[in-house]
């Protein structure tokens, strides 16, 4: 990591304008559909691993032709090939393995309530690489997340079955790794390459990383037998992978990685209301709970903290 990366990965994290809070929100909708399209899809006997290929592989495709028709095929250095493929494994490859293998084992809405520690996590690894300072508030916001996670983890009568606990905690490290790829974005983004262009070189990079991992696994599948929910759920989901990565890498740009992290505490309400009207999802007093200091979490390292800036 250099100086002049750090100081420009600093620069990016300005006051938000219009647009960038209206790629907030629609990020966020995108996002918590990925968790919905993951049920729809293993529910109806989709195989997890060439679901994450196909959704990859059109979602590239999407890209690809948008970014020769807009602009150019994406730049090709190797600071771009380093990019496509951190984030790609980072944010798609496997948070995506994850959690489309943990969908069909734990409520949509407690996988999205997960990803309300993304903006903890950011910050933690923001103090680390020295992109941000300590601020006693923030930490204390850090604390109140934690005590969240831990309402979610620790009471028997906080999940459905106890024995869901390992998958949670499994779906847990998805979290991570979105957070781990925000810091990297900030840090490694090429000065060459709009967004749609980047975007659909992570694709790309991602989309070779899975037919790996088929490859490896044996395990194929080509929309094979009657066309039903599980297939439209994967064709929606190349659709959406497109929408979602291109606003990642534009959000990121307009806004820097810590108001992007926001947009998880979006998709997990948005993920957790899917999940009590699509599936019948019922939570505990203590997801619930979590909720709340999660969200007062996100409050104290995001919202308090902005004002300030």
């Amino acid at each position: 990591m250099t100086d002049d990366n750090a100081g420009a990965a600093q620069a990016a994290w300005r006051n938000p304008g219009a647009a960038a809070i209206l790629i907030l929100f629609v990020l966020g909708l995108s996002l918590a559909l990925v968790l919905v399209l993951n049920r729809v899809a293993t529910d109806n006997g989709v195989p997890f691993i060439p679901y994450v290929f196909w959704q990859s592989f059109g979602g590239c495709v999407i890209l690809l032709i948008l970014a020769v028709t807009l602009s150019s095929f994406p730049p090709l250095s190797w600071a771009h090939w380093r990019i496509y493929f951190v984030a790609g494994s980072l944010n798609l490859t496997i948070p995506y393995l994850i959690f489309a293998f943990v969908a069909d084992k734990v409520p949509t809405g407690i996988l999205g309530l997960g990803l309300s520690l993304v903006p903890v996590t950011i910050y933690a690894l923001a103090l680390m690489f020295r992109l941000d300072s300590f601020r006693i508030i923030r930490f204390f916001g850090i604390l109140l997340g934690l005590a969240g996670l831990l309402l979610v983890l620790l009471p028997k009568a906080s999940l459905p079955e106890p024995a869901m606990l390992g998958w949670v905690a499994l779906g847990l490290v998805a979290p991570l790794c979105y957070a781990l790829n925000a810091i990297c974005v900030a840090l490694l983004r090429p000065p060459e390459g709009d967004s749609v262009q980047l975007a659909g070189g992570l694709m790309f990079a991602a989309t070779v990383s899975m037919l790996a991992v088929m490859a490896v696994t044996d395990e194929w599948w080509a929309f094979e037998g009657t066309f039903g929910d599980g297939h439209w759920a994967t064709v929606a989901a190349m659709a959406n992978n497109a929408l979602s990565f291109y606003l990642i890498f534009e959000l990121i740009k307009r806004a820097g990685p810590v108001f992007f992290s926001v947009v998880n505490y979006i998709v997990t309400l948005t993920a957790m209301g899917l999940g009590i009207w699509l599936f019948n999802e019922a939570h505990s007093y203590w997801i619930w709970a979590a909720l709340v200091l999660i969200g007062a979490s996100l409050v104290l390292v995001n919202f308090v903290s902005m004002r300030r800036r």
